[in-house]
């Protein structure tokens, strides 16, 4: 299950790897076909970057509420579980040791 999540991260952060290489690219393209003005091409850059940001962290997002979804519908026990349980057994141990 943690690879497969882990699998998942990974092409989520490869899908939306945009580097403002790549996108500056894509702009001039743009500029090319005559899509956009030369002079739109920064303004275009940064909405490409943020959009493609915005894209990345809403995956990110999602990826991150169905790996929680999945280790509550598996039950999973949290590090936080098993420290109160190590506390629980310690004062156990403890009271047993002072009766006797």
């Amino acid at each position: 299950m943690k690879e497969l999540l882990h699998k998942a991260w990974l092409f989520s952060v490869g899908v939306f790897d945009f580097t403002r290489e790549k996108v500056e690219a894509t702009v001039q393209e743009m500029v090319q076909r005559g899509e956009i003005t030369q002079q739109e091409s920064p303004e275009a850059v940064k909405q490409l970057l943020a959009k493609a940001q915005d894209a990345q962290q809403a995956l990110v997002d999602k990826v991150k509420e169905l790996t929680k979804d999945a280790i509550a519908e598996l039950n999973v026990a949290k590090a936080s579980d098993l420290e109160a349980l190590e506390k629980r057994v310690a004062a156990l141990e403890e009271a047993l040791k002072s009766r006797g």
